[in-house]
């Protein structure tokens, strides 16, 4: 099928010209069709049809100027001007610039598809003419370097020893560099000619190598140099700038170095490889064989992992609640490392990633009620998650994010330092709360800490969370509450130990304070 594109300001005669014939008959496809110059030039470079309808006169930039363009462009593409008896002075004035043939409007049937019929002959004779002139020069240096690395049923390189000879490719190494293109949201964009053209013509003008498609991404096989780091840095810096040029993204990984042509398939493997655990290295420029990955695989029970992962949201929390964010990134990294060693995928990573920090902002908004510390684009922010690239990105982004909720709660000034300690036990009593944990959120060492606190308070650290807890679990008592319940709730997790702190704290079992004191 031959591809065309249809470019006219008006609606009705784009979709009446392809409800006009039946194109498939004829061996043709309407691929696209476009209201004005710009989005014509867009969807050529998208498409790169052979065949193209244009309507002289549109708004903005007319028919005319966009002919001129696309001839430049590809003087081999055929274009069909549409035009108005009063266009006729502009239908003659294109026909300077290679117009096939023009048609009045509105268009005839007939004439079209004579003109159809006619053209898939001379457009079926110029692929033949093409295809001979490539048998003649057998292998383009791209097709060669293709067939290499994708088809498995390749004649053996000895075979070909006087192509690769012709082509100058006997060089003294080999390397597969991968070009992944991704739109602004970090989302596949696919391979694109039009980059593929730029990055050619560069690398050509500067000796860098060879640059294909691979299916979905671009390719490229670098030619040795003694300049290497010179060169590699060169050559990202363009690949870069093309790309973000043309308003996308990319990922850029390289395969390890072979010595032997034959042996590129190994190297493209270990592109493909890097490519697909590019989420897991923290290297913004080019991933290669000297790229150091973070992703560990140890084998550690599930259940290990999310106790420790808890511990780690509840220390990520308390930095947040008491304004202590010092810690907040090495915790946030902590929690990464920890899945990694779970063997995580990236997807699972960052949708872990998300439930944690969803779980922290509506913690913290409950906490702060009166505050409302929580942001009307907060779904938004935390969705954004899902669009970073690499894990130290994501965790950078994570970090900033909690910070500036945290920020924004209103704290007392606590001239007193230890009220602010005092303060998170009487809230957070229920939980796993350690001297320890507290001594790294409020940057102390954990024997100063304790001090600290009895000499204010005249209670050891966990004296003063049982007497807390003991408390918290008389008034459960009295309301009712069984023993196991009680004891649950203030965070014992063993219900024998609770009733042995509670009698040497209270001078009386539980149960029999229970029974005397049930209301």
């Amino acid at each position: 099928m031959y591809s065309v594109l249809i470019v006219d300001d008006e609606q009705a005669i784009r979709e009446g010209l392809v409800a006009l014939l039946d194109w498939e008959s004829l061996g043709y496809q309407v691929v696209d069709s476009a209201a004005n110059a710009l989005e014509a030039k867009h969807k050529y470079d998208l498409y790169s049809p052979d065949l193209m309808i244009v309507d002289i006169r549109m708004p903005g930039r007319d028919g005319l100027e966009l002919v001129e363009e696309l001839r430049a462009l590809d003087p081999e593409m055929h274009i069909i001007i549409l035009s108005g008896y009063a266009d006729f002075s502009y239908a003659k004035r294109a026909m300077f610039f290679g117009i096939d043939n023009y048609l009045l409007k509105p268009v005839d049937e007939a004439e079209l598809q004579s003109y159809l019929e006619n053209l898939s002959i001379e457009l079926h004779a110029r692929i033949t003419h093409h295809k001979k002139q490539a048998a003649v020069k057998e292998w383009s240096r791209e097709m060669l370097v293709q067939s290499l690395l994708l088809d498995r049923s390749m004649q053996t390189l000895p075979i070909l020893e006087a192509t690769v000879r012709e082509a100058g490719l006997l060089w003294d190494s080999y390397q597969v560099v991968l070009i992944r293109l991704l739109l602004q949201d970090n989302s596949d964009h696919g391979p694109s000619t039009v980059i593929k053209t730029r990055l050619t013509n560069s690398f050509e003008e500067h000796g860098w190598g060879i640059v294909l498609l691979l299916d979905s991404y671009l390719g490229v096989l670098l030619q040795p140099s003694f300049q290497k780091e010179l060169v590699r840095k060169l050559m990202v810096q363009n690949i870069q700038e093309v790309v973000f040029e043309h308003g996308l993204e990319c990922i850029i990984a390289a395969g390890d170095m072979v010595n032997n042509l034959e042996d590129i398939s190994v190297s493209h493997q270990s592109a493909l490889t890097r490519m697909k655990e590019h989420f897991f290295y923290d290297e913004p420029e080019m991933i290669g064989p000297d790229s150091i990955k973070i992703k560990k695989e140890l084998i550690v029970s599930p259940e290990e992992i999310e106790n420790r992962l808890e511990s780690v949201v509840e220390r990520i929390f308390f930095c947040m609640d008491t304004g202590s964010s010092a810690l907040l990134f090495t915790l946030i990294q902590e929690a990464g490392e920890l899945m990694i060693t779970a063997d995580y995928s990236e997807m699972s990573v960052k949708s872990r990633y998300v439930r944690i920090v969803s779980h922290l902002l509506n913690k913290l908004s409950l906490q702060y009620k009166e505050q409302s510390p929580l942001h009307n684009d907060m779904d938004e922010q935390i969705e954004q998650i899902y669009k970073h690239t690499s894990l130290p990105q994501l965790q950078r982004y994570t970090t900033t994010l909690l910070e500036h909720y945290a920020k924004d709660i209103a704290r007392d000034d606590m001239e007193v330092f230890l009220k602010r300690m005092l303060d998170l036990i009487h809230r957070h009593y229920n939980e796993n709360l350690k001297l320890d944990t507290l001594a790294d959120v409020f940057s102390y060492s954990s024997a100063y800490l304790g001090k600290l606190f009895k000499n204010s308070t005249g209670y050891s650290f966990n004296s003063y969370l049982d007497k807390v807890r003991m408390e918290k679990a008389k008034e459960l008592l009295i309301q009712g509450y069984k023993i196991h319940q009680a004891a649950n709730e203030v965070g014992f997790s063993d219900v024998d130990y609770f009733r042995e702190k509670f009698k040497k704290l209270e001078g009386i079992s539980p149960s029999d304070y229970r029974r005397k004191n049930l209301i």
